[in-house]
């Protein structure tokens, strides 16, 4: 009879503004559901040779320490939340760095991108692992953040076959 009579006063002071009257929500994630544009450069392979440009929402795109403190400037970028959304050039990127502050360029990070191409249709993703120095897919990255603005400059190489150049630029705008 106490358990119950407890969940009952407990339940009657929330609806009734009790001990949370005044308290606000939590703010909403603001590196989810982010405006992107995304332009990339392919140079030195026969087929996907060219420049692709996509824009729409990303799922994820900024800071992802996940919790762990090596962590701590991580970023990271999903595009887009919904492929099936339109059809785009740029079908898929996923990208990460375990630290890459603002301001601040590294040689450490993955990078997958997926294409959608007129003549080859969609071939398998371009990947750059230049923090796994065995797979000779050196790169750099640099962020740069302005006016709630994340813009990521990549350059990097993939190994598919030939070694295939790589330039991606990631503009991540502020939330609406």
């Amino acid at each position: 009879m106490l358990k119950g009579r407890s969940a009952a006063i407990s339940i009657a002071a929330l609806l009734g503004g009790g001990p949370l009257a005044g308290v606000k929500a939590q703010a909403p994630d603001s590196t989810l559901l982010r405006p992107t544009e995304v332009t990339l450069t392919v140079s030195n392979d026969p087929h996907l040779s060219g420049v692709y440009r996509s824009s729409g929402i990303a799922t994820k795109c900024g800071l992802a320490d996940y919790g762990y403190p090596h962590r701590m400037n991580a970023f990271a970028v999903e595009f887009p939340d919904d492929p099936s959304a339109t059809p785009m050039e740029v079908r898929s990127v996923t990208f990460d760095a375990d630290t890459l502050a603002s301001g601040t360029t590294t040689r450490s990070f993955y990078l997958s991108a997926g294409l959608n191409t007129p003549r080859v249709g969609q071939p398998p993703a371009l990947v750059v692992r230049a923090r796994e120095p065995q797979y000779g897919e050196p790169g750099t990255v640099t962020r740069v953040t302005a006016g709630g603005t994340d813009t990521l400059k990549i350059v990097g190489t993939a190994s598919s076959g030939t070694k295939v150049g790589l330039v991606m630029t990631i503009v991540c705008r502020a939330r609406r």
